[in-house]
């Protein structure tokens, strides 16, 4: 935080008060004139100065709201990539991440993009028959393809 709004609007506010402990001393109308003149600028930079410190509080405070959102998602990524492992499918060395068995929660087995994984997402491969037998599985996010010879309904530690 820049701390010069805040050392600016302290040092106004302390001249303020010194101006206004001399009005005791005045003993002409030009020098209250000159005196009052002079307090009226240093409350308005004590004024400036509070604004700005208010404005830099503020965007301090939105930046620490969305960083700790961002640790929020990290944190939730974290815990949801722990449920999948990296699988082979078909004979052409594709790979996909599979949900592991052990951490399936009742849901269906499934296979996610490795590209949308890299980039802390999950998307659910979407299997597609295509001519000749051959199936592909097609990312919904970054529609990625993933061709196979043949698609595993089930992975292995499933069966």
């Amino acid at each position: 935080m820049d701390f010069t709004s805040i050392v600016t609007a302290t040092s106004s506010i302390k001249a303020a008060v010194d101006i206004t402990k001399t009005f005791i001393n005045i003993k002409s109308v030009a020098d209250f004139e000159t005196m009052a003149s002079e307090l009226r600028k240093r409350i308005a930079a004590a004024q400036v100065a509070t604004l700005e410190a208010q404005s830099e509080q503020s965007t301090m405070i939105q930046r620490i709201n969305n960083l700790e959102k961002e640790i929020t998602r990290l944190e939730a990524w974290s815990a949801e990539k722990q449920r999948y492992q990296l699988t082979k499918l078909g004979n052409y060395g594709v790979h996909a991440y599979a949900l592991k068995k052990s951490m399936s929660n009742s849901e269906p087995p499934h296979y996610i993009c490795t590209n949308c994984y890299e980039d802390r997402r999950k998307s659910i491969l979407q299997p597609q028959k295509r001519n000749g037998g051959r199936f592909m599985l097609l990312c919904p996010k970054c529609e990625s393809e993933f061709h196979v010879n043949f698609l595993k309904a089930i992975p292995d530690e499933y069966a």
